[in-house]
């Protein structure tokens, strides 16, 4: 039935998430065997990878907060119970990317230190991200308890950082995603104080 297909399809998912999550380091291993043209190139896709990461741990929220759960159920209930892998994925792909681009090159080379506003606007995101990281686990929410759901709360400025970082690059689809992504998630978080005081 299409009931046993869905079930079966989400817990493929989720499985392949989570391997995905513990094989992660293998990401690195390229970035000292490339050439450097190959190696810049696997770099630009793993920021894509990690931008398209990112979004997906932000839909489940905002589906909820527009009130969409029952028109968008599958989504919510594929991506919610592996939120934190793909969080931890996105944070990986993230500093593949910069590892890539610049921290790599950097010594490669011996280019001076340099830091141009849209890659100030990538290190900050990957500083709050990596906080994010370090608490994806269940025994930081044990302890931070509360303060868990107040700290990755950073995600919001994640996003907008993240925006930043692509748009002064110059306009891409990327870009134009993660901005539309950012201003529905603006969105719902109005609408949600809106229902609070309604």
């Amino acid at each position: 039935t299409k009931t046993n297909y869905n079930l079966n399809f989400m817990k493929l998912f989720h499985s392949l998430i989570i391997w995905l999550t513990y094989l992660s380091p293998f990401m690195f291993y390229p970035l000292f065997i490339l050439p450097i043209g190959e190696r810049y190139e696997y770099g630009v896709n793993f920021g894509t990878i990690g931008l398209l990461l990112f979004i997906l741990t932000l839909i489940p929220s905002i589906i909820q907060r527009l009130g969409l759960t029952k028109d968008f159920n599958l989504i919510t209930k594929l991506l919610t119970p592996v939120r934190r892998q793909l969080g931890i994925l996105m944070f990986m792909a993230a500093f593949t990317h910069y590892l890539a681009l610049k921290v790599i090159p950097t010594l490669q080379f011996s280019l001076p230190p340099s830091l141009p506003p849209y890659q100030a606007f990538g290190l900050l995101a990957l500083i709050l991200s990596f906080a994010m990281f370090i608490t994806s686990n269940n025994w930081a929410v044990r302890k931070l308890k509360a303060n868990w759901k107040r700290l990755h709360r950073v995600t919001y400025v994640v996003g907008w950082l993240i925006f930043g970082h692509v748009i002064l690059q110059g306009v891409s689809w990327q870009a134009i995603t993660i901005g539309v992504v950012m201003i529905i998630e603006v969105a719902s978080l109005i609408k949600a104080k809106v229902n609070v005081f309604a």
